[in-house]
């Protein structure tokens, strides 16, 4: 990297006026991640008769009204309304918790703006700006160290390897990116791409470019309300053509065939399978998944192998002390504090580890070395 002069550095330094990041935003938008608009209340609800089931059960309420069958159209109707009714209150409600959750989160990061630190929510962030890196926060944009001290970073969020990556100023260490998290040290960076046009909004972009495929459920119902419309329609025309050559008035065998028709056609089936994907998502919200559509339900049940290469896409990718088998436990605490550096995920993971034990923060014990006035450590039998 060229040297500069002292003034470029206390310029540098200084950072973008409020001025300078207003126009940036107006330039280049909000520093959010690119995102479809949610469902309205209207698409919901009429996303609960896009079924195959829904079609055939409606076309049997049609039959019914007009062969003058005014109890078996009341009754399916009902089946068709309950049914609704049902999907669209658990999918309503669970977009409306979902809005409200993205509502309550509003991370922020600390920023140099006119010479001086300030916090600003991370959608306020613009291509420019300093930020201060320091251990536990998320890379809020894509940019460039300007200064570090033993910093290190975890990009398993777009790798998978949950390995510490050492960065600094030189010229094969200074990139960032957002969504990345700071294992250890300290730093500044200087953001240089915001939002969609960072690599984590390049890969929301083309995840949300897929088209919505069919799923399973939805596939086998297609094809059961295929196979059970020619099953339907072929013994209806048979009992029809039976009871005019058996000597019955057409209308009275085709009455007889419509009540047929419509007895062979499952109502119940529409609801029992809604009510089962709701108790589903019930079960998940129970161990803190939220699903937004019913259909997400029997899709991940359809999951029988989840294949990849990198654990650190599927778990938080951190390290954690679990369990401990400690002979002298106060004497191991003082050496995960005093002989770590927090370098690195194990490092990291040990100073947690050791902090819960002792029920304070470890710098408490780091600065005052191994000098004990009495043990900092709740009275609990070893592991």
């Amino acid at each position: 990297m060229p040297d500069v002069t002292a003034g470029e550095v206390t310029e540098r330094q200084r950072g973008l006026t409020a001025a300078e990041a207003a126009e940036r935003r107006r330039r280049h938008g909000e520093n959010v991640l690119p995102s479809a608009p949610g469902p309205t209340a209207w698409s919901i609800l009429l996303d609960q008769f896009k079924s195959p089931l829904v079609y055939i059960i409606l076309v049997a309420a049609g039959i019914s009204l007009i062969a003058g069958q005014q109890t078996d159209f009341i009754i399916i109707m009902t089946v068709v309304v309950i049914d609704v009714a049902v999907g669209f209150a658990q999918e309503y409600q669970a977009q409306r918790s979902y809005s409200a959750l993205r509502g309550l989160l509003k991370p922020m990061t600390t920023v140099i703006r006119d010479g001086q630190r300030r916090e600003v929510e991370v959608r306020e962030l613009v291509p420019g700006d300093l930020v201060a890196l320091n251990a536990g926060d998320r890379v809020p944009a894509d940019g460039q160290i300007r200064e570090s001290a033993r910093l290190s970073l975890n990009e398993a969020i777009l790798t998978g390897e949950s390995e510490a990556i050492p960065k600094s100023e030189a010229p094969d260490q200074d990139q960032v990116f957002m969504g990345t998290v700071v294992l250890s040290g300290r730093g500044l960076m200087q953001a240089t791409r915001t939002g969609a046009s960072s690599e984590l909004g390049r890969i929301a972009a083309s995840l949300g470019e897929r088209p919505e495929e069919e799923t399973p459920l939805r596939a086998r119902l297609r094809a059961f309300s295929r196979w059970l419309t020619v099953l339907v329609a072929g013994v209806t025309a048979i009992i029809l053509v039976t009871g005019v050559l058996a000597g019955r008035g057409f209308l009275e065998a085709l009455r007889v065939s419509i009540v047929l028709a419509i007895a062979a056609v499952p109502e119940a089936l529409l609801i029992a399978v809604t009510i089962t994907l709701v108790l589903g998502s019930q079960a998940i919200l129970r161990r803190n998944g939220l699903v937004r559509r019913l259909a997400a339900v029997e899709t991940l049940g359809s999951v029988t192998v989840i294949a990849t290469d990198k654990t650190g896409t599927l778990t938080e990718g951190q390290l954690r002390v679990t369990r401990s088998a400690l002979a002298d436990r106060q004497r191991a605490i003082e050496v995960m504090v005093l002989a770590n550096n927090l370098e690195g995920s194990l490092e990291v993971a040990l100073w947690e580890y050791a902090g819960a034990q002792m029920g304070q923060d470890p710098r408490l014990l780091a600065d005052r070395g191994s000098a004990w006035p009495k043990s900092p450590f709740p009275a609990r039998p070893s592991t």
